[in-house]
C-alpha cells in the first residue's frame, strides 16, 4: 500500500521559497499547429512538351540496339514534338531518355507510333547501371497487330509480363500511355484505363525515363523504302 505523503504547512512553504533563487522550469514544446501537421502536397509532375526540346534534360541514344544503330541524329524536334525515325531502307532506330533517374511515381508519354512491321515503339524505366538492371516496358507492337507488352525486370531478371491488344491503332492517332510505380506496385494504363497490375516482384531502384523505336532480332520484317516516325507529344515525369 502507498503512504500519504506528509503534508507541509503553507507558513513553512513560503519561507523556504522566500530564500531560494528563481528557477526555470523547463516545459514541453508547443504542439504543432494544424499548418504544421498538415501532409505535404506531392511535389508538382516535371511536364516535358520538346516546345523545344531541352538537351541538357534528356539525352539522344548513341548505340547498338537489336539489328541496327540508336543514332543520335534520327531524334529530331519540330512543331511541338520530338520525332523519333526509324530511317528508310535500313535497320537502325532512335531514342531519347532523361539525363536524371527517378523513383516512385506516375510517368506518361503522349505517343503516336508508326506502321512498320518488325519494328517496336517504347515507353519505359531503365536504370542503366552495368550489371543488374531494373526496368518497367511498355512496348507497342508497329505491325498492326495493336499488341502492346507490359514488363517488369529486377536485377537483369523479368519478373512480370503480360500481352494485350489495343482498342485502337495506335499509329492512327496520338494516345497516352501510363506506368504508376509505388513500392509494392505497378500499373499500367492507356488512355486513362487500367490494362495491367502487377504486384509482386516490383522494381525498387531509381530509373531513367526512355522513349524509344527500333528493330529488335526477334522480330522478322523489311524495313520500309521511306523513313518512319513516332511522334512523342509530352512526357509527364
Amino acid at each position: 500500500m502507498r503512504r500519504p505523503s506528509p503534508r507541509i504547512p503553507l507558513v513553512m512553504l513560503l519561507t523556504a521559497l522566500a530564500g531560494c533563487e528563481a528557477t526555470t522550469i523547463p516545459t514541453e514544446p508547443p504542439l504543432a499547429t494544424a499548418e504544421a501537421r498538415r501532409p505535404k502536397p506531392p511535389a508538382e509532375p516535371n511536364i516535358e512538351e520538346f516546345d523545344p526540346w531541352n538537351p541538357s534534360e534528356w539525352v539522344a541514344g548513341d548505340h547498338p540496339l537489336g539489328k541496327g544503330y540508336l543514332d543520335p541524329g534520327n531524334v529530331t524536334q519540330g512543331a511541338g514534338e520530338l520525332l523519333l525515325t526509324l530511317p528508310g531502307g535500313g535497320y537502325d532506330g532512335a531514342e531519347v531518355r532523361s539525363a536524371g533517374r527517378y523513383g516512385y511515381g506516375a510517368y506518361e508519354a503522349r505517343l503516336r507510333t508508326q506502321d512498320a512491321p518488325g519494328s517496336i515503339s517504347a515507353f519505359f524505366l531503365y536504370e542503366l547501371v552495368r550489371k543488374g538492371n531494373d526496368e518497367i516496358d511498355i512496348e507497342i507492337f508497329n505491325d498492326g497487330s495493336r499488341r502492346i507488352w507490359f514488363t517488369t525486370w529486377v536485377a537483369d531478371v523479368e519478373t512480370n509480363h503480360t500481352e494485350h491488344v489495343l482498342p485502337f491503332d495506335p499509329a492512327g492517332g496520338y494516345h497516352d500511355y501510363r506506368i504508376e510505380w509505388s513500392r509494392n506496385l505497378v500499373r499500367f494504363l492507356v488512355d486513362g484505363v487500367l490494362m495491367e497490375t502487377f504486384t509482386t516482384d516490383v522494381p525498387r531502384a531509381k530509373m531513367h525515363v526512355f522513349s524509344n523505336t527500333w528493330w529488335p532480332n526477334w522480330l522478322s520484317g523489311a524495313p520500309p523504302a521511306s523513313p518512319r516516325s513516332m511522334h512523342i507529344d509530352r512526357v509527364v515525369y
